[in-house]
């Protein structure tokens, strides 16, 4: 492929390939040799897994006992798969002569047509038409004899399709002598759409013939991936719908029947792992003619700056925008419901290997027998009357008894351990066959924007709350599905993060990279000849090279409305979990939940991305989608190509918008999941993050709207602290202690909110039972998190001493600072106090905390608060202050004591490795505060571990 590409391109200015006439330019020797190089490329690939397939022709015709043989020579066809993929690269590039091009797509249409696309018969009285299977073409009817058979055979409308190929229609009418085959049907077929051709699965993967069977559908997504490449105008071609057959045709499959649960265990093993394997290549294949026709759904716009980045709208495509929507939606259903009935069977078709991969074995407790050592006729009888007998005989029964219930308990252990084995085993099944399906195409989230997912009157337009009250769902299968794919797009596109060498999983399909080592560097590209006319373009055009490829995939998503579906999506979750149109359905609110989750992540991915913050273009794209996210304007974007910067104030606004939306979402409703409720505070949070960066960045003094996102935040965190949770809720210190953090930093006053967590919260604990919370109104703090609010109440209190004295001044009044200190030096006395009276509180992780942050809180007022009390006249003036915070301050000293000589004398490792740092403090201290004294004649009466302070009259 190689010497392809460099030999097009080292001649590709010549007059021979360059030639207007292309019927000259395909008879040119440079175009000879490279087709001469291309095909012997593929018939050495095509040679090697014929000569397979030859050699194993027999392998399963007549028995099942070769299952495990099933599946072994599906490497044989990765081969030409890499080679289409290859092929594919080149024709992306740029760099392939529209001659080879052509020859190409001849070539393996061919193929493609004889492998894998069936016919139907053509009604008697229809013309004869001289265009392949390919092409759109009528369809053959005949009366349906009843229902199921219409069903089996394509029936729709009344009509009736009958395939050409014997075996195909023997799999479908149930005639087939094929000991694989499982009962056929034709499915997916889009309704009222003329399909005029199928697409083979079944009879490839029931064939005898292992060529067939694990060689051609291993590369049938290739080859069409290759050939729509071949068709799209984006890289030269006439259009996709040169092969719109493809997007609507039904494919040959096994009924729905046969994968169901009640059907399942009759069909054997061979014909599980034939199900199986179809619904693998069916979803391969249904995802890729997504991806492939993604292309052709965009709409004729003049303002759309979809066109200015590489993209073409539908009539380019040869399509009807609106039409190809449809169709795209229809096979995304489509999709969700393969991949549901691929779940199923792969987690139960134990001898099913994705290519690539091995059989995964089942763990030994699955094929380990448990025998019922202990038979029915020698179980002991407990009730048995052992009068009469002799001493001997009644210990043998006795012992007979114990080892029968030693067997019984056995046996149950060993069940109820291969019962979790197996789950976990089918687990991994579901997980290893899921990530090797074809990747889905990032490009697939403009679906999200298409109006037949619209939850709004009018798709084109902004969407107010007010519209929505007429919904009554949202997070149907299809939209759960583009909103995850969406979260991992943004995740990946704004990720500034360096990606590994291999990628595990099947997110996002990297074909479409700029990793192409095929890519035309000057003059190839379609998008770069074209002319600059919107803001978007201008803004692409001047960014770094490294965010190109970000704001391009940006701007496609700004250009189909897919933020604006964002905000339609947490628009209808609002109303139907907090509006009147709210249910107590559990069923409803676990859909509405995952749906808000899904939402949460897209925002939090935008939001967090520094890309977008750092430089004007960044700015330019988050003004816009925040505009559509706060909104649901679809049609504001490229409107006005001269549009204004945007300013911090505008965004601040929009971002105060989508943080009221996602706090109505948590908040509005009683929620049981701690999980959901953690996400959106995660939102919130990047949401305030964004807007200090943003403020931040252009010295802005709009500070309002970042104070009140931080009070939001905390009234949110605030809210869910004193919320009841069920008892089986994992609480810890990634949730609850994350919530009483943010509580407390977020706070409009800080101080205020630690003494509330001190004096209603803590101290509170010595008087609630265990199992319980602090009565009604905090009863997330209990015996199990006490160490977790306690240790971040003292962490907070020492920042809250950090940030006094940083922000402090000259102009500062001493009268308030002083006041602060000896307020929190007060709050610090009570919670060691509170340690100290009650050892039931004083665990070791409480001590622990205690010395960390008693130390640094120490430290802190040495380093901070006594070159605060030395400036000149300061301590004269307020000397009885400074002297009652001192002495304040001297019971935390002492527990620090206490706690040092706890953990040597117990020897607590834990405890001794923090001890030196507390001890270094205490010390520094006591020699800072003597030194002060002294300095202004003050008498200081030293104790063992502390001192006594009297002033001089």
């Amino acid at each position: 492929m190689a010497y392809a590409v460099s030999r097009s391109t080292r001649d590709e200015d010549t007059t021979i390939i360059g030639e207007s006439s292309s019927a000259a330019a395909a008879s040119s020797p440079i175009v000879k040799e490279i087709e001469a190089v291309i095909k012997k490329a593929y018939n050495e690939c095509k040679s090697s897994a014929s000569s397979s397939g030859r050699s194993s022709f027999n392998l399963n015709r007549n028995s099942a006992t070769h299952t495990v043989n099933l599946g072994n020579a599906f490497s044989n066809g990765s081969s030409m798969a890499f080679f289409f993929d290859e092929l594919c690269l080149a024709v992306k590039g740029g760099r392939l002569s529209s001659a080879v091009q052509e020859w190409v797509e001849t070539l393996v249409q061919e193929d493609f047509e004889n492998n894998y696309v069936g016919d139907y018969h053509e009604d008697e009285d229809e013309e004869d038409e001289d265009d392949g299977a390919m092409d759109t073409k009528k369809k053959g009817t005949k009366s349906a004899g009843n229902e199921k058979e219409m069903q089996l055979l394509g029936g729709n409308d009344g009509q009736l399709q009958i395939p050409t190929s014997s075996v195909d229609l023997s799999l479908l009418d149930g005639s087939s002598k094929n000991p694989m085959a499982p009962p056929g049907e034709l499915r997916f077929s889009i309704e009222g759409a003329e399909s005029a051709v199928y697409l083979k699965v079944l009879p490839l993967l029931s064939s005898c013939n292992v060529n067939e069977r694990e060689y051609l559908p291993v590369q049938c997504v290739s080859i069409f991936r290759l050939m729509s490449t071949i068709c799209n105008a984006q890289y030269g071609g006439r259009g996709l719908a040169e092969i719109d057959a493809m997007l609507e045709c039904p494919l040959l499959l096994p009924s729905a029947e046969s994968s169901g649960f009640e059907m399942w265990d009759d069909m054997g093993a061979t014909k599980q792992w034939v199900i199986t394997a179809s619904y693998f290549f069916a979803t391969c294949w249904i995802r890729q003619l997504i991806n492939s026709f993604i292309y052709a759904a965009a709409a004729d716009d003049s303002n759309n700056a979809m066109e200015t980045v590489g993209s073409f709208t539908a009539s380019s495509q040869g399509f009807n925008a609106e039409e190809v929507q449809k169709k795209i939606v229809a096979r995304l259903r489509a999709l969700v419901d393969l991949e549901e009935e691929l779940r199923f069977t792969a987690s139960k078709c134990y001898t099913f290997a994705p290519p690539g991969l091995d059989i995964l074995a089942p763990p030994k407790e699955l094929t380990a027998s448990y025998s019922n050592n202990v038979d029915d006729e020698n179980l002991i009888n407990t009730s048995v009357d052992t009068t009469g007998m002799s001493k001997e005989e009644k210990k043998a029964i006795t012992a007979a008894k114990k080892q029968q219930t030693k067997q019984a308990k056995d046996k149950q252990k060993a069940k109820q351990k291969a019962k979790k084995a197996k789950k976990q085993h089918e687990q991994e099944l579901i997980n290893r066959t899921l990530g090797a399906l074809r990747p889905l195409n990032s490009q697939v989230c403009l679906a999200l924007g298409f109006k037949e997912l619209s939850l709004g009157p009018d798709a084109s337009q902004s969407q107010a709350l007010s519209q929505l009250p007429q919904v009554t769902t949202c997070g149907a299968p299809v939209t759960m599905l583009l909103l995850k794919l969406l979260q991992r797009t943004l995740s990946d596109s704004l990720s500034e993060k360096k990606k590994g060498a291999f990628n595990s999983g099947n997110s996002i399909d990297e074909y479409d990279g700029s990793d192409n080592p095929y890519m035309a560097t000057t003059g190839s590209s379609t998008a770069s000849s074209s002319v600059t006319t919107t803001y978007a373009d201008i803004a692409l055009a001047s960014c770094e090279d490294s965010s190109k490829k970000c704001f391009a995939l940006l701007d496609s998503f700004l250009s189909g409305g897919v933020f604006a579906s964002l905000y339609e999506n947490l628009a209808a979750v609002t109303e139907l979990r907090c509006g009147p149109n709210k249910t107590d359905d559990d069923e409803v609110e676990t859909r509405l939940v995952e749906t808000a989750k899904c939402l949460f992540s897209s925002v939090e991915c935008v939001m967090s991305s520094e890309r977008l913050t750092r430089s004007q273009t960044g700015k330019i794209f988050l003004s816009a989608i925040l505009k559509q996210v706060s909104e649901g304007d679809r049609s504001d974007y490229g409107s006005d190509p001269k549009r204004r910067r945007p300013t911090a104030a505008s965004m601040n606004k929009m971002l105060g918008y989508v943080a009221d939306n996602v706090n109505e979402i948590v908040t509005g409703a009683y929620t049981a999941d701690l999980e959901f409720a953690m996400d959106g505070i995660k939102c919130m949070e990047s949401i305030l993050d964004c807007s200090k960066r943003i403020s931040d960045e252009e010295d802005d003094d709009d500070a309002d709207t970042s104070s009140s996102l931080s009070v939001k935040l905390s009234n949110v965190a605030e809210a869910l602290l004193k919320q009841s949770w069920p008892d089986d809720t994992k609480i810890n210190k990634g949730n609850v202690g994350k919530l009483l953090s943010l509580f407390i930093e977020h706070s409009s006053n800080r101080l205020k909110s630690l003494k509330y967590v001190v004096d209603e919260v803590l101290l509170q604990m010595p008087s609630v039972a265990k199992g319980q919370g602090v009565d009604t109104s905090f009863p997330t703090c209990t015996h199990q998190t006490f160490p977790t609010f306690f240790g971040i109440t003292l962490e907070n209190l020492w920042k809250e001493l950090v940030m006094l004295f940083d922000s402090s001044s000259k102009s500062t009044d001493p009268d308030i600072v002083l006041k602060r200190l000896k307020d929190m030096i007060g709050l610090l006395q009570e919670l060691s106090t509170l340690t100290k009276k009650h050892d039931s509180l004083a665990k070791t992780n409480v001590l622990l905390q205690q010395l960390k942050f008693g130390s640094r809180f120490m430290e802190t007022f040495v380093s901070k608060a006594i070159p605060y009390f030395q400036v000149k006249g300061r301590f004269e003036e307020h000397e009885k202050t400074i002297l009652t915070t001192i002495q304040m301050l001297q019971v935390p000293q002492k527990q620090l004591s206490y706690i040092i000589s706890h953990a040597k004398r117990e020897k607590i490792a834990i405890l001794v490795k923090e001890a030196p740092r507390a001890k270094k403090a205490n010390e520094s201290f006591t020699h800072k505060v003597k030194a002060l004294l002294k300095k202004n004649r003050c008498v200081t009466a030293m104790g063992k571990s502390s001192f006594n302070l009297c002033t001089v009259s």
